[in-house]
């Protein structure tokens, strides 16, 4: 893949009636589940600060656990497109409902690590993140399970850790940032929190889904870029024998 930025954008805004019904059907339901689930822990767990509460904790591992798994169905549909399959759509539907359960699984541990590693400075949990972050990318990519995919998920993890730090930071700034932007104009408008939830979760909906196609183009990229080098390497190691 020679330009992931302009694949991506291109594939988000021409196939955009396809992503919005993984939109729909993928990422609308598993919104729904995190903010009922985070109000009802904001609600019954006991703060003891008015900083800081342990249902921020919570609120951190729901967050990086249903982000890690709603990524499934987007990372597919691209591949697919990308390889040119038939059926791109349905595929991606069947990936999320019969192989996301590894990947789900896989949220849980990480989920856990990772916000584990936040609550240490912030920093290892994002290091952590950003290394790991490849490997449900090439079990949705090679159709097989997370824990055969973990070496070479670390791999490239490891070599292109700046490039996934950068382009997460980037990305959520942008979609923080903007998000303020949004509730601050609609606090002028009303203050029903009912409308708050609403536009956050079409924000969310919209920005999402282009983030794991820029990933994942990204991804597909720097998997090729890894496999001619190996290929590149072992032409030499023969050359270099005979």
């Amino acid at each position: 893949m020679e330009k992931p930025l302009q694949f991506a954008w291109e594939l988000y805004t021409r196939k955009f009636e396809k992503i919005l019904l993984l939109m729909l059907f993928t990422t609308l339901p598993l919104l729904i589940i995190h903010n009922f689930a985070t109000n009802y822990i904001y609600v019954v767990t006991p703060s003891y600060s008015p900083i800081y509460s342990f249902a921020d904790i919570y609120y951190g591992l729901l967050t990086v656990l249903l982000f890690i798994y709603a990524q499934v169905p987007y990372i597919r549909f691209v591949y697919n497109e990308y390889r040119g399959y038939e059926n791109s759509l349905r595929n991606a539907f069947y990936h999320f409902i019969a192989n996301g359960f590894t990947v789900f699984l896989f949220a849980c541990i990480v989920s856990i690590l990772t916000t584990i590693g936040f609550m240490l400075f912030i920093l290892p949990g994002f290091i952590f993140l950003a290394l790991i972050f490849p490997i449900p990318y090439l079990s949705i990519f090679d159709e097989k399970s997370v824990w055969k995919s973990y070496k070479e998920g670390l791999r490239i993890g490891k070599k292109n850790f700046w490039k996934i730090a950068l382009i997460l930071i980037i990305t959520g700034s942008i979609e923080f940032l903007f998000g303020i932007f949004i509730t601050v104009q609609l606090f002028n408008i009303t203050p029903s929190y009912a409308a708050q939830i609403i536009t956050q979760m079409v924000l969310n909906l919209l920005v999402f889904p282009f983030i794991i196609i820029l990933l994942t183009s990204y991804m597909i990229k720097w998997r090729e870029s890894l496999e001619v080098l190996e290929v590149e390497v072992k032409e030499d190691s023969v050359n270099y024998l005979n």
